[in-house]
């Protein structure tokens, strides 16, 4: 590395003599070229490219914070064109390398497991802050996917570090990516990514946020799984998923259901019977089903007493009552009789998976809404099984499988 480090000393030495070096066309060339260098040999060095890092890290950092002042005041003088410009665009470079650079670094250090750590709090401000302050043109969606990494990484020790991450990322991502389902998709995937993230390693930090932000995160969640990319949606339901799971083992179930039970089951609902949704079906049964059968455990009542006039004997019967006045408002062309029927199965049958998953589709693919559409997403799940049946029948015997066909599976896995 002594060519590129050279080169690196030369670039910083003459920047502390003037910070205006760092705008010269060839100086940014030259940088992220380095940045590129350095990645590479990352990815293929793994732990012991700790010490290289070492001596850059730092530096790094410095010139990482000044490309990004400099593009963020470039933006906010030319308006949204100026994101456009090659100048902009190859100062944005050297940022998205810099921040592909530790997050190879972070995820190859499989040795070390401690060692990428240390590298978090000098990025706290630089990268962290950087992001919050800049205008939304400016921000690296590669930011969302490094913490993303680091979290997955070192997760339970990031606990303290995720108020910081939380106030620095969630509200100006969330400003940027809710506005309409097509801007920043970079931004939306991994923002989903770097939630489920803290989600699943992290949970004790999401008891500790304060009722608005827990609303934010909530609202955000609903907000994925409808959006109608098919990757954002299944992230937003699977991270759904672990979050009600989490709270039901967590001590603070009866505050978390009585406050969010009625607004998911809604959510839920809408999204399954509006057609647009169907291939997220199979999440949406698992969603439903923990619904049902949580509601059982919880000591506390889910309805509000001042606003419900009959007072019901326990929880099971008042979500009856609830979603059968929900869907009987969805489907106006079937009869109560026949909603109702419909939520008795789906209480009857919740404790057997591959039942209430059938009760649903059948009452799918009954409504007006499904019938006249090709339903197949329905039965996705039962479909790949059935091929992987197939697949394993012709395995078993010998020549029906062709030699390059089994490489290329191989390959794939």
């Amino acid at each position: 590395m002594s060519l590129p480090n050279q080169k690196w000393a030369e670039i910083i030495g003459q920047a502390s003599q003037s910070i205006d070096i760092l705008k010269n066309p060839d100086v940014i060339r030259s940088v992220l070229n380095i940045m590129q260098t350095n990645t590479s040999v990352a990815s293929s060095l793994g732990p012991h490219f700790f010490p290289q890092i070492s001596l850059i890290f730092l530096d790094m950092l410095t010139v990482y914070r000044m490309y990004s002042e400099l593009v963020s005041s470039t933006i906010a003088e030319g308006g949204p064109f100026a994101s456009r410009t090659s100048f902009v665009k190859l100062l944005r470079s050297i940022k998205r390398e810099t921040l592909k650079l530790i997050e190879t670094f972070v995820d190859k250090a499989e040795d070390l497991p401690h060692i990428g750590k240390q590298f978090v709090p000098p990025m706290m401000d630089p990268v962290l802050g950087d992001y919050a302050r800049n205008v939304p043109d400016a921000r690296e969606s590669e930011v969302l996917s490094l913490f993303a990494t680091i979290i997955n990484k070192y997760r339970g020790e990031m606990l303290e570090d995720v108020p910081r991450i939380f106030e620095a990322v969630f509200q100006c991502t969330l400003e940027m990516i809710t506005k309409n389902f097509e801007d920043y998709p970079e931004h939306r995937l991994k923002f989903f990514s770097l939630l489920r993230a803290i989600g699943t390693h992290c949970f004790q930090a999401l008891i500790q946020l304060s009722s608005p932000q827990l609303k934010l995160v909530i609202d955000s969640i609903n907000w994925a799984f409808r959006h109608t990319e098919r990757n954002i949606a299944e992230t937003g339901l699977s991270l759904l998923l672990e979050i009600l799971k989490n709270f039901q083992a967590s001590g603070f179930q009866n505050q978390f259901y009585k406050t969010y039970f009625l607004n998911i089951e809604q959510e839920i609902f809408a999204v399954l019977t509006d057609t647009f949704h169907k291939p997220g079906f199979k999440l949406h049964v698992l969603v439903l089903q923990h619904l049902f059968c949580v509601v059982d455990g919880l000591t506390e009542p889910l309805w509000d007493a001042s606003s419900v006039p009959y007072q019901y004997t326990d929880n099971a019967m008042f979500v009856r009552d609830y979603t059968i006045k929900l869907l009987g408002a969805s489907f106006p062309n079937m009869t109560p009789t026949e909603v109702t029927k419909f939520v008795d199965g789906l209480l009857s049958s919740k404790h057997d998976l591959p039942s209430f998953k059938n009760h649903i589709r059948d009452f799918l693919v009954q409504s007006k809404e499904f019938s006249a559409q090709d339903n197949k997403d329905l039965y996705a799940e039962e479909a790949a099984a059935q091929r992987e049946r197939e697949r394993q029948r012709m395995l078993a015997i010998p020549g029906l499988i062709a030699p390059s066909e089994l490489q290329d599976e191989m390959v794939d896995s």
